[in-house]
């Protein structure tokens, strides 16, 4: 199933709403990634074959360097049969404050094809204060498709003064479709400071919080213990992990984003043998 291109909308103001829609297929033995069409902030720089291997790495570049009030950015990926990808982002996500009433919007979509891999490793969003934010992330699998995806979401600028939990509104929606069926879902909607609150205590004195969600036909049995002792060893950060079927949840709470970082490497490193096939490394964003 791969979708049709997606299209501004007639209304959307230039430099306000990035639209990007890509397309991965295959080309002797190797993954191409080619932009069907975009529109700025969102700029297409290529990728690079950081393992020098048949997997492109491509690095989302919005040049508007964060969202201010009604923004939105639209990103839109088309994996075909057999193709190996991996989509990361320059920065974290910034979400500016919003006076008037509007939100920021952030859209994110995927439809991965039987036998395609596909990895999404984005830097955390940050709600600054007063901020008003919709993000949206999807991922459309088939059941020989592979997945290592992660959202990570700040409680704010969190050495920045007293700006921890001071945003207006958030909903965030981290969604897993399998063969057009919604397979798993992370949803957090706080619209009222009193829900603010409500997060922070769940939370329980964590300032970032990270859901991966990885999935594979063939992961090994026991490879979601393995997942909780490798991320589970790092400093001032508590680590679930729960498994259904091909697909391992796990949840991250860390004090500080260095330490939510290395636990979401010790996830990929623990599961990308089963997923990719090959050793986790890190990311080049040169």
């Amino acid at each position: 199933m791969i979708h049709t291109n997606i299209y501004p909308d007639p209304d959307w103001i230039v430099g306000k709403q990035a639209l990007m829609n890509v397309r991965a297929h295959l080309a002797d033995g190797k993954t191409i990634i080619q932009p069907s069409s975009w529109r700025i902030p969102f700029q297409w720089q290529g990728y690079h074959y950081q393992n020098q291997d048949d997997q492109p790495y491509m690095l989302i570049v919005n040049s508007g360097g964060g969202y201010v009030e009604g923004d939105g950015s639209y990103f839109f990926g088309n994996l075909e049969k057999d193709t190996r990808t991996l989509f990361t982002t320059t920065a974290s996500g910034k979400f500016h404050k919003c006076l008037n009433g509007l939100e920021s919007t952030e859209v994110v979509e995927f439809t991965v094809a039987e036998n395609a891999l596909l990895e999404y490793m984005p830097d955390e969003a940050i709600p600054f204060a007063h901020s008003r934010s919709r993000r949206s992330i999807r991922i459309n699998l088939q059941k020989t498709s592979r997945l290592f995806a992660t959202d990570m979401v700040s409680a704010g600028r969190v050495h920045y003064g007293r700006e921890i939990f001071k945003f207006n509104s958030l909903r965030s929606s981290f969604e897993v479709m399998l063969e057009g069926k919604r397979f798993a879902q992370d949803k957090v909607i706080v619209k009222t400071p009193q829900e603010v609150a409500d997060l922070e205590r769940l939370w329980n004195g964590a300032r970032h919080s990270v859901v991966v969600f990885a999935y594979a036909p063939d992961l090994p049995q026991g490879i979601e213990e393995h997942v909780r002792l490798m991320a589970g060893n790092v400093s001032e950060t508590v680590v679930g992990v729960s498994r259904i079927g091909g697909l391992v949840i796990v949840r991250i709470l860390s004090n500080e984003t260095w330490q939510a970082h290395e636990a979401i490497f010790k996830c990929w490193k623990a599961l990308r043998p089963s997923i990719a096939g090959k050793e986790a490394r890190p990311i080049s964003k040169c």
